[in-house]
């Protein structure tokens, strides 16, 4: 079994959120815990961090789904410097790297059922 915790530290070494604002999302990050273990319900503790990095792929991928369903563009402007990001990148991006967690994981799916991504 993974914790909440260990994903949480994923999370802050992976994305540029900080301790507080991971806090905060704790009930996305025990979503995604429960989520992962549902697909790889046990495990060697060798694949330890590629369950974790599974499940923080997940959850930054519900963060990313949550934050675009603001207005999908964060700007701020200060003087004659402003900053503009679009959002609907940052959904895309989290998408991607949770797909590649996932296949990267297929190996531990695979020994205890399946998935079925998509036809």
């Amino acid at each position: 079994m993974i914790t909440p915790n260990e994903v949480k530290e994923c999370l802050e070494a992976i994305t540029q959120l900080d301790s507080g604002e991971i806090e905060r999302k704790h009930a996305l990050i025990e979503n995604a815990v429960c989520f992962v273990e549902g697909l790889i319900p046990e495990f060697e503790e060798k694949d330890r961090q590629r369950v974790v990095m599974l499940a923080a792929a997940r959850a930054n991928y519900y963060f990313a789904l949550l934050n675009s369903s603001e207005n999908g563009i964060s700007s701020f402007k200060a003087g004659d410097v402003a900053f503009t990001k679009a959002g609907s990148g940052m959904v895309e991006s989290a998408r991607a790297f949770y797909e590649s967690a996932l296949s990267e994981s297929t190996d531990l799916i695979s020994r205890n059922g399946f998935i079925f991504r998509t036809v």
